[in-house]
């Protein structure tokens, strides 16, 4: 068995206050796990003499892995399309590009994304996948990445514009749903036999449950999805309240404030669930959220690009929800950049708090994107932390470098500072999978000539989709031309 030693870094160890320097010191690492962690030079000597190889990192530091906790890889292949447009019409558009990709562009999209996120130091995603006719494509794509997945298609049989009573002729009402959905049994029977073949692959393989959101699930599918909850045991994740439409929707169905409620109903808000957005959520939905343990995705970035509102997050740190971060589809966010996403997360809140004891510092904005998406994976106990018995998905950072030296080499100066063009090297599972400028679990270079040769095909092959969004979308911005303004950063509406 490998015993690696990974020697001479700082370490970003739990509790680290975000001005207190962070130590130096090395880390064991056998059969995946952080076996023995050493600051004292004695200790480290000792581990020295348990290690067959050694890794010198002296003038980094060494930190956990970052969780990017809400992600959709088939965007990856749709940079550079429309973001200028609020949620629902924006999706009409995200969906015709979707239905131009096939199972070549759904790998190379899934390629591409890995790389950009390994550079980035993010270990593991989780994959609100659309695609639920080309899962086992994706899951192979997955696996050659050497990432941690958490792997959650979508479950859903009921359309926005029906939901959302959107007015369509008919031509272009089956033109924008496009093939049947698979119903409820269907859809169970394809979960089942993907965790029957995929869970707990390679160790780094979990399959999730993905409704893609609770006001587009029938109740026949909500019951499918409470069922599989329980025969499987598997973490679920979905979007949840995103946008002032869907809180309008779910207050329709189930009541004003009482979305959430319908899910604890059936048992399914737990610390399994992770709950994507979360914007509009009431008060006591928040309070329901933090006495079940179920975590809230904080995705700012997706949330500000398409005007969605504002997470409350001071809110919800307060009332004791945990909260990951994510960095939502590459054709809202923008960059899969966690570190860039913990800084608009930490700064966002303060123009709304005048009490600057109150605001978010460093070492919570770290833990969002490292311990509570470890809770997002349903992995809490065993990631997100440099502690002994723990998985090893690590990243080593030059901290030393001209964009990032400080006074003092800190949390602080991590998180204000750091970026993905300072990560050197990426672990998971105990293996490195990028290091010194190189993608080592799969040739990043062919993925992206290949995709730069397919790029013209999909763009051909999405026009017909598109002629149809473009007829749909006024209907559906009539809807927030209609509308009432967005949450303020208190968790009421602003006033105008």
């Amino acid at each position: 068995m490998t015993a690696r030693l990974l020697a001479g870094a700082r370490l970003v160890l739990p509790g680290a206050s975000p001005r207190a320097e962070l130590p130096l010191g090395a880390l064991l690492v056998e059969a995946g796990r952080i076996a023995a962690i050493a600051t004292a030079p004695e200790e480290i000597q000792a581990l020295r003499g348990r290690a067959n190889e050694v890794d010198d990192l002296s003038g980094l530091t060494l930190m956990p892995g970052l969780i990017n906790a809400h992600y959709h890889s088939y965007g990856n292949a749709a940079r550079g399309t429309e973001n200028a447009l609020p949620l629902e019409p924006w999706a009409l558009y995200t969906v015709a590009y979707g239905r131009a990709l096939g199972p070549e562009a759904i790998r190379l999209s899934i390629l591409l994304g890995a790389a950009e996120m390994l550079r980035a130091g993010i270990t593991g995603a989780i994959d609100h996948f659309a695609h639920v006719g080309l899962t086992e494509e994706a899951l192979a794509a997955h696996r050659q990445t050497g990432m941690r997945i958490g792997f959650a298609p979508f479950l859903h049989d009921l359309y926005d514009h029906d939901v959302l009573g959107v007015a369509l002729p008919a031509e272009i009402k089956r033109r924008i749903e496009g093939p049947p959905r698979p119903g409820p049994d269907a859809i169970a029977g394809r979960i089942r036999d993907l965790h029957s073949g995929w869970q707990g692959r390679e160790g780094r393989i979990a399959i999730l449950l993905g409704p893609n959101a609770p006001f587009r699930c029938s109740d026949a599918m909500l019951a499918s999805w409470r069922d599989l909850a329980r025969t499987l045991d598997a973490p679920s994740h979905t979007h949840l309240l995103e946008t002032r439409l869907q809180a309008e929707a779910g207050a329709k169905r189930w009541g004003e404030g009482r979305t959430l409620g319908a899910l604890d109903r059936l048992g399914l808000v737990d610390a399994r669930l992770s709950c994507a957005h979360a914007i509009w959520l009431a008060p006591a939905e928040r309070e329901l959220m933090a006495r079940r343990g179920a975590v809230a995705v904080h995705n700012p970035s997706s949330n500000l690009m398409l005007g969605s509102g504002l997470m409350d997050l001071a809110d919800y740190l307060a009332r004791g929800v945990t909260v990951a971060l994510g960095s939502d589809t590459a054709n809202t966010g923008g960059r899969h950049d966690l570190f860039g996403i913990m800084r608009l997360a930490m700064m966002l809140p303060r123009p709304g708090q005048a009490d600057p004891a109150r605001w978010i510092d460093a070492a919570a904005a770290f833990r969002l994107a490292s311990e509570g998406g470890a809770a997002a994976l349903g992995m809490k106990d065993e990631l997100g932390r440099i502690e002994e018995g723990a998985r090893a998905d690590l990243v080593a950072i030059d901290l030393e470098h001209a964009a990032s030296a400080a006074l003092v080499p800190n949390l602080a100066a991590l998180v204000q500072h750091a970026s993905p063009a300072l990560v050197r090297a990426t672990m998971v599972e105990g293996c490195w999978v990028y290091r010194q400028g190189k993608v080592l679990a799969f040739d990043e270079v062919t993925a992206l000539a290949r995709f730069r040769d397919l790029r013209a095909e999909i763009a051909e092959r999405a026009r017909p989709e598109l002629e149809a969004a473009d007829a749909a979308r006024e209907a559906f911005l009539r809807l927030y031309a209609a509308g009432a303004p967005a949450p303020s950063p208190s968790g009421d509406r602003a006033r105008t």
